[in-house]
């Protein structure tokens, strides 16, 4: 694995789903009164979870399956540990993204508002905001949600995946601006938690 490799998935790679869904609505504007109710329940979720841990699996853009430990906690704040043989670290610590590799001891930081971390990290999550909405699918027990920043949509997009009943983000998707996209998926689950502030520092190895 290439350092260029290793950077391009481990941003890219923070996400995409790949379920059957359904009954999507292109835009905010058009959206019905139901879309509207279901963007707001997400929004105030999504605003309740200060932090959150758990597990994940990832499939890269390029197939590449890893696992490992994820932290997150709002505003800003995001933690990927992943297992062996994956030597990436990815940390977010409210201003970069910090991609480590492990292996060869290196960094490479980029601006946070520059990905589509930024959009489920902000400080208040308002998915009915002008522009924001790309689309809505649903499925038997699960909703898919697209959106882009609306003051920065050349920087990608991001999509989260819900289970209903009770409404529990799973997934999400990113496709970053270079058009890279990956899974990942969520398990074991505990929210507002407290986690180690320690966990969201850019160490620089050097």
């Amino acid at each position: 694995m290439t350092r260029r490799t290793l950077l391009a998935g481990a941003l890219a790679a923070l996400f995409a789903a790949g379920l059957t869904f359904g009954l999507s609505a292109p835009a905010t504007a058009q959206m019905s009164g139901a879309d509207a109710r279901d963007l707001t329940r997400i929004s105030n979720y999504l605003n309740g979870v200060t932090t959150l841990e758990g597990t994940f699996v990832q499939i890269g853009h390029d197939g590449e399956l890893s696992e490992g430990l994820f932290y997150m906690r709002r505003p800003g704040r995001i933690r990927f540990e992943y297992k062996p043989p994956n030597p990436a670290l990815v940390v977010a610590d409210g201003t970069w993204v910090g991609v480590y590799d492990t292996r060869l001891n290196t960094l490479d930081r980029i601006p946070l508002g520059s990905t589509p971390l930024d959009l489920l990290l902000s400080k208040r999550v308002d998915l009915r905001s002008d522009g924001a909405i790309r689309s809505i699918e649903r499925a038997p027990g699960l909703m898919r949600v697209t959106a882009i920043d609306p003051d920065a949509p050349d920087q990608g997009s991001i999509t989260m995946v819900f289970a209903e009943a009770p409404l529990e983000l799973r997934q999400w998707i990113v496709v970053d601006a270079q058009g890279l996209t990956t899974t990942v998926a969520l398990s074991e689950m505990r929210s507002n938690v407290k986690l180690d502030p320690n966990l969201f520092f850019i160490e620089d190895p050097q």
